[in-house]
């Protein structure tokens, strides 16, 4: 599923009208293109309009598969929709939701034995809007992204999608009234892009917290 997606945008416009004012400027900030991936510090928003930067991927104790072993840590970077009434997601979304800014999202598919990243937009706006939730513990602030069925557009291509929100489920979602997201309505399009792992041998440094505005 998703584990990359796009920040940084030249068009303006596209904020919902609620957003803290400081919020929107800080978004704007943002000037060059900025790719986030797991454990990269990125800008939330918050149920009041505000902006917080948490670490993508919440780390969450599972179960190991093998007998006697100690737990393991695993980093949640996405929560499926169909997992959100039980452990250990169930208080965060009723308690702790996020919406989460991108310009675009990715997910990769095999082409002639190589794998190959396509870059979804929406064409009629350049912000998406995705639902989130967020853990304060001792790793600090993370977010994790919820993930849905897919639509017409993401079904030939992955069996999930990010939970993408059209402007009206916006506010019921950050004030718990929205439970369910399904193949989202929003337009979305794709196209093969530039494979920016390529020849990289370790992931990229997480860029620290205050170094996404520019």
């Amino acid at each position: 599923m998703c584990t990359a997606y796009e920040l940084g945008s030249k068009k303006r416009g596209s904020s919902p009208g609620y957003l803290d004012a400081r919020a929107v400027q800080r978004l704007l900030e943002i000037s060059e293109t900025r790719i986030i991936r797991p454990t990269h510090i990125a800008p939330v928003i918050m149920p009041d309009g505000s902006l917080r930067e948490m670490r993508w991927g919440i780390p969450t104790q599972v179960r190991s598969a093998r007998p006697g072993a100690k737990p393991l840590i695993k980093n949640v970077v996405n929560s499926r929709e169909n997992k959100l009434k039980g452990w250990p997601w169930r208080d965060a979304f009723q308690k702790r939701r996020c919406l989460i800014p991108a310009s675009a999202f990715y997910e990769w598919v095999e082409l002639d034995g190589k794998k190959i990243p396509l870059r979804f937009v929406r064409p009629d706006l350049d912000t998406i809007w995705i639902a989130g939730i967020w853990e304060d513990g001792q790793h600090g602030e993370c977010y994790s992204m919820i993930t849905t069925d897919p639509n017409e557009v993401m079904e030939p291509v992955h069996d999930r999608m990010p939970a993408v929100l059209q402007e009206s489920q916006i506010p019921p979602y950050l004030a718990g009234e929205l439970h369910e997201f399904g193949p989202s309505a929003v337009g979305l399009a794709f196209t093969e892009a530039e494979n920016f792992l390529k020849g990289r041998k370790e992931p990229p440094p997480p860029p620290a917290q205050g170094d996404l505005f520019s």
